[in-house]
């Protein structure tokens, strides 16, 4: 590799930035909610804040699933159309548009349910927001994960701005994480879902500033249902996606546990959540530093590969931690920091290695369908972090007080085999580069 490639890895430059501040917006507000979720609605009894348990968390769990796969039907069809639609305003910016509304208004009406509901109507009411907000989640990701290959046409590209996006999406969780229990803390939760809203609408409405670019495809667009098919038969696809499907149930694991981890087995109060989800990503966040040196060297097969062991690896050990520390903090903080710093590679390879299989599809088929590999990707994705928000729901009912942690270590322990069998699966994916 030449010096000149050498330096686009080493150095980062933010050159679509009112594209990558839409991901950033993104993460603040899909981590509040997976932060505080289930805490709205099952706090445990008793509570710092005299709150009642409206559902379940194993209810809550159950409900998530339930809006996340009725919302994933959507990602494709989306995908489809936006493949297919052409506007003088172009062809992703008006579909990211839309999904602001139901996106914005499904997590403030979250957080603000009824008052007196019985349990039936609760659980109604969550499943019937939930799925309002992921279907504006599901309209806004797949516009605009689709539209990376046409903005980064080279790998080396693609991987820089994916981890750019990666970097300002880290950031975004962190300040979801931190912000949405500190706000919870000093207004409640009515007050925490308009700030994040209002946060969350100016900055993914940014791309909307993005000049957007378009060639049209030389061959005949298919149908919806050969289109889907063909990205089902795509036996790297494939490989691609089970694994993404386990990773992603990692992150739904690892996105809801920081704050049962400081109830239970740090024995704090929760507003203590926001200190761990800043070490989690920071230590991410420093990752970036290793993921693009190492993918250089090594292809993002490998690095992706490694980085779910090294993750696998310690959310075992953050299973066993009270066992040899008990709620010593150094302990945990030193655990937390180590364990997640291959979340790096979760937040940036994926798409650049995506994009490289719709480079390979669009060589053998003569058409660009990014947005229909993308959607079918978000179909799955909805579907595996669906099953591990009802994973972690039911697993948290086995304990998540001081006084019985055991769901809170067992959904660690989880974490850490899901983890392994996705670099497992990796194996036999066949793009190199």
């Amino acid at each position: 590799m030449t010096s000149s490639t050498s330096s686009k890895w080493q150095h980062l430059r933010i050159d679509y930035l009112p594209y990558i501040t839409g991901w950033f917006g993104n993460f603040i507000v899909n981590n509040a909610l997976l932060t505080m979720l289930i805490y709205r609605y099952d706090p445990g009894i008793p509570n710092d804040y005299n709150l009642s348990i409206l559902l379940p968390s194993a209810l809550v769990g159950i409900a998530i699933m339930i809006s996340r796969i009725a919302g994933a039907f959507v990602q494709p069809v989306v995908g489809y159309f936006s493949d297919r639609f052409w506007s003088p305003w172009g062809k992703r910016r008006p579909f990211i548009l839309a999904s602001l509304v139901p996106l914005i208004g499904g997590f403030i009406l979250l957080f603000n349910p009824p008052n007196n509901l019985n349990q039936t109507t609760y659980f109604i009411y969550l499943v019937t927001m939930l799925w309002v907000f992921y279907v504006g989640m599901a309209s806004y990701h797949v516009p605009y994960l689709a539209w990376l290959p046409t903005l980064a046409k080279s790998p080396e590209g693609r991987v820089k701005l994916s981890t750019q996006i990666g970097i300002f999406g880290l950031v975004g969780a962190t300040i979801g994480g931190i912000i949405a229990p500190w706000l919870t803390d000093s207004y409640g939760f009515q007050g925490m879902g308009i700030a994040i809203s209002l946060i969350g609408v100016i900055t993914l409405a940014m791309p909307l500033l993005e000049k957007e670019e378009y060639t049209p495809s030389k061959g005949k667009y298919p149908n919806f249902k050969t289109t889907l098919t063909a990205a089902f038969t795509n036996r790297t696809f494939c490989i691609y996606m089970i694994t993404m499907i386990l990773a992603w149930m990692v992150i739904s694991i690892i996105s809801v546990i920081p704050t049962f981890l400081v109830i239970a087995l740090l024995k704090r109060e929760v507003s203590f959540a926001a200190v761990i989800n800043t070490i989690i990503v920071g230590s991410a966040l420093a990752g970036f530093t290793l993921v693009l040196p190492l993918a250089q060297k090594y292809g993002k097969k490998l690095v992706f590969q490694g980085s779910l062991i090294w993750d696998g690896l310690g959310m075992i050990a953050m299973a066993c931690g009270r066992f040899w520390w008990q709620d010593s903090l150094i302990p945990w903080l030193i655990l937390s920091i180590i364990a997640n710093l291959a979340l790096a590679s979760f937040f940036s390879l994926p798409n650049a290695m995506l994009s490289d299989i719709i480079d390979q599809d669009a060589e053998q088929q003569g058409i660009g369908r990014e947005a229909i590999f993308f959607g079918t990707r978000g179909l799955l994705i909805q579907f595996s972090q669906g099953a591990g928000s009802f994973l972690t729901g039911l697993i948290l009912s086995f304990g998540k007080t001081p006084d019985n942690p055991w769901g809170v270590q067992i959904a660690f322990l989880s974490a850490g085999i899901l983890s392994l069998a996705a670099a497992f699966v990796l194996r036999p994916y066949a793009i190199k580069k």
